[in-house]
């Protein structure tokens, strides 16, 4: 008889032979700790998202649908079924533009790595749909990170296809981790999610749609189905990373295979992830801190104030939003959480930074206008060069009085500098869900994430999650 040829394996095959083969205890204390406070950032985002009509209009659809009484549903006391509960927390997670962030250094300054915490639903719900314990939920929200951060690098950032592809690898990981399936079925489960993945970068673009709250909960849906029917021996298209009609060109930035079947390293890309103390884009974080810092140097006295300069990172990205005419006069919500003059503005002005500063429309408030009129925007080499990685922020204020006002945030809060503050995650959950969940229900949540890594279960804090939330 002839001898029968096997290929070598394949990309995904190799990435499942990592993913499946990476210990829960191996996985370093410091990272199941920065998993944890981001666990807490995301309900935290989920509770704060309740209000939304995309949320409203998700958790309606959720309930029609029904499903098995299996797993929760943040701020609804009834459950559902698995894939449901990925869909209404994995919208409620993302709608308000609030979860974390990754960054990582270029040769062009920081580079923003999309949002990986999109995917804590699925590791919640998992976790809770199949009875494993809270360090192994950690675990597999890890392994999801590193994941995320490998396809990351294989895209091209300003292609066709949007981030939340990568979820099509990331969501099926963590669920057949947590369903303990063997390398063969898990490989298959992954193989299934990716390939209905592909998502067009227009559900962030353009005319932005409701598209992009649920685009990565469709995506994570659709990845953790993969894994329910390779667990019954469902199989995918294994060659779809390298076959010619697959998705060869989507991820080419780099050897897919090599990148993938790499072991878990010392530095892990979860330990990169910042969570955004300010419902506004990343690279407006350090602004509005520095504005809320200069506002309170003035004594509150804004209109003493006769020259602001705003001082950014000498990057392209920076020059190219700080120059962008939407954003320099924003017309909608979109756009003014986009824009470093609405938002070091309205900071001065109101001495806080939250959602209600976007409500009636403040980017019209003539106040707010004439303020924004008279910032201006430059750029420092020299601040970029002392806060490596971020996005830091100066500005520099003439009193009326002759003084000079600086005001200096090289480093946000939330920034994870080899880990993020437990103080500043919780600070900033117990602000984000005060409008939605009874004081009760945050305490228990908190409590409950904090003991993650010891519980045999999710029942504690599943059970926290799910309330009576106060909505308009």
């Amino acid at each position: 008889m002839a001898k029968q040829h096997h290929p070598e394996p394949g990309a995904i095959e190799a990435l499942a032979t990592m993913a499946s083969s990476t210990r829960t205890a191996d996985i370093p204390a410091r990272a199941m700790e920065q998993a944890k406070l981001i666990v807490l950032d995301a309900i935290g985002c989920a509770i704060a998202g309740l209000g939304e009509e995309t949320s409203k209009s998700v958790l309606g659809h959720v309930n029609e649908a029904g499903g098995a009484d299996r797993c929760s549903v943040v701020g609804q006391r009834g459950r559902t079924s698995l894939l449901n509960a990925i869909l209404a927390n994995g919208c409620l997670v993302r709608v308000l533009d609030l979860n974390d962030y990754i960054g990582g250094v270029s040769g062009k300054g920081p580079q923003i790595g999309g949002h990986p915490s999109d995917n804590a639903p699925t590791a919640l719900a998992a976790g809770e749909a199949f009875g494993c314990s809270g360090a192994d939920v950690l675990a597999a929200s890890v392994v999801g990170y590193e994941i995320f951060g490998r396809l990351k690098q294989l895209m091209d950032p300003h292609g066709v296809w949007d981030e939340v592809t990568v979820s099509g690898l990331v969501a099926p990981a963590m669920a057949a981790r947590l369903m303990g399936l063997d390398e063969t079925r898990f490989a298959h489960a992954l193989a299934l999610g990716i390939a209905r993945a592909p998502t067009p970068a227009i559900v962030r673009g353009g005319h932005v749609s409701a598209a992009k709250s649920i685009a990565n909960a469709l995506v994570a849906q659709s990845g953790v189905q993969g894994a329910l029917l390779a667990a019954r021996g469902v199989t995918g298209p294994l060659a779809a990373l390298e076959a010619e009609r697959g998705l060869r060109g989507l991820f080419d930035r780099g050897d897919a295979r090599a990148l993938l079947a790499a072991p878990m390293p010392d530095d892990l890309y979860i330990m990169r992830a910042n969570v955004k103390m300010y419902p506004c884009l990343a690279t407006g974080q350090a602004a509005v801190a520095a504005a809320l810092r200069l506002r309170e140097m003035a004594g509150g006295d804004i209109a003493a104030l006769e020259k602001i300069d705003v001082v950014m990172a000498d990057y392209p990205i920076v020059r190219k939003q700080q120059a962008d005419e939407a954003r320099i006069r924003p017309r909608s919500r979109e756009a003014a959480d986009h824009s470093f003059n609405f938002l070091v503005a309205v900071s001065l002005i109101d001495g806080e930074f939250g959602l209600r500063q976007y409500e009636n429309e403040r980017w019209f408030d003539p106040q707010v206008v004439a303020l924004m009129a008279r910032l201006a925007m430059t750029s420092s080499a020299d601040l970029a060069a002392r806060a490596p990685g971020a996005y830091p922020c100066q500005l520099r204020a003439r009193h009326r009085d002759g003084r000079e006002l600086v005001a200096d945030v090289p480093f946000p809060p939330g920034f994870s500098r080899g880990g993020l503050e437990s103080g500043v995650v919780t600070e900033k959950f117990m602000a984000i869900s005060a409008a939605h969940a009874p004081m009760e229900a945050r305490a228990a949540i908190v409590e409950a994430v904090a003991g993650l890594d010891r519980a045999a279960s999710l029942v504690r804090l599943m059970s926290a999650a799910r309330f009576d939330a106060r909505i308009a």
